[in-house]
């Protein structure tokens, strides 16, 4: 009886170990999780998209112990998928994928849940070619979410073991959490920071912009002797404009000439309203003979564009004045700007419509 009693008591025993065992692992898992957390909190919680996004690169895979992942913004006016960062080297830059193109990132957008395969391959979302974005092995999709709104998909791929346990998927729902308030906090940041720079009426730069560009600009030039001219633009007789057909067709102007000057003017320059009908453009790298045909075409694209209505068409013209940095004369900025002010008001005298260098 008694052998009985101490072999009941021993599986007792056995049993409470092991119970004790498996919860002890599961804390100890609980806490390796809540780590990883806290430290891609303090990683990442920054207000500079970009370096959040470097962080992302650099620690995600460890904290989640995966191979691969992609992480795409969403951008709802041309429902269109953006690859923000990633650590696959197989991907193209400036990655952008319609979302009606990727099955499950379609289905994990519209359903506003995380999609799980075991293998990609025999998944309904397999459309029998091999995915750039997806081994096939598991994959994790999970969507960005903050209040209901999307924010982006998160792809995780491929890990040693080949598949996430029900903790490990509970801690990748709490980094999506986590990652989609503070992405969402950043780009909000980015459009007010933005918006602080951007002329309200004709959506390009504004003075302040210009003001802390040129600055940069005109030090790095003189810093590497390399060229660096500026143009001026001035609507001619705006007032007449706003007087004949009012303000409303002279805000119509100058939102037109802010669209021809986004069209014909390069990635790496600088354009901005500097105030009423003036316009500035700043040309890193560029000679006064890079610049002088740049000014010519605005002024020959805004003279041919077409204002008013079908019973009575109206044009406006443009005046330019151009110059190029002298290394042995100008100090600053406002000196460059200043020779193609000076140009431009030649231009003036001269009739207008017109580009004349400084």
């Amino acid at each position: 009886m008694n052998d009985k009693r101490d072999d009941k008591k021993d599986l007792e025993l056995s049993v409470i170990r092991d119970l004790l065992k498996k919860q002890n692992g599961m804390l100890g898992q609980s806490l390796i999780f809540s780590n990883h957390l806290l430290y891609l909190q303090k990683s990442i919680s920054l207000l500079d998209l970009e370096e959040i996004k470097r962080v992302l690169v650099e620690k995600l895979p460890h904290i989640l112990s995966i191979r691969y992942f992609t992480l795409f913004l969403f951008d709802k006016k041309n429902n269109k998928l953006n690859l923000a960062c990633h650590n696959r080297p197989d991907l193209p830059k400036n990655m952008s994928i319609a979302v009606e193109d990727s099955p499950v990132m379609r289905d994990a957008l519209n359903h506003g849940k995380y999609i799980v395969e075991a293998n990609y391959q025999n998944s309904k979302f397999f459309q029998g070619k091999r995915n750039s974005l997806f081994q096939n092995n598991f994959l994790v999709c999970a969507p960005l979410m903050v209040e209901n709104e999307i924010v982006g998909i998160l792809n995780l791929n491929d890990n040693i073991k080949g598949f996430f346990s029900v903790g490990e998927l509970d801690f990748v729902i709490n980094i999506t959490e986590f990652l989609s308030l503070t992405i969402s906090n950043a780009l909000l940041f980015e459009k007010v920071e933005d918006l602080s720079v951007t002329d309200g009426l004709t959506g390009i730069k504004n003075r302040q912009y210009l003001e802390n560009i040129f600055v940069s600009e005109f030090s790095r030039s003189l810093r590497y002797k390399s060229p660096l001219s500026a143009v001026i633009i001035d609507v001619d007789h705006f007032k007449s404009v706003n007087d004949t057909y009012g303000h409303q067709k002279g805000d119509q102007v100058l939102i037109e000439i802010g669209k021809v000057l986004n069209v014909i003017c390069r990635a790496h320059d600088t354009i901005a309203r500097y105030g009423g009908e003036e316009f500035v453009i700043v040309l890193p790298e560029t000679n006064i003979k890079g610049a002088f045909p740049i000014a010519e075409r605005i002024r020959n694209q805004v003279e041919n564009l077409s204002f008013g209505s079908d019973a009575e068409d109206w044009n406006v013209t443009i005046s330019c004045g151009v110059a190029e940095i002298d290394f042995k004369k100008m100090k600053n900025k406002d000196d460059l700007l200043k020779v193609a002010d000076q140009a431009l008001y030649k231009a003036k005298e001269n009739g207008r419509n017109q580009t004349i260098i400084g």
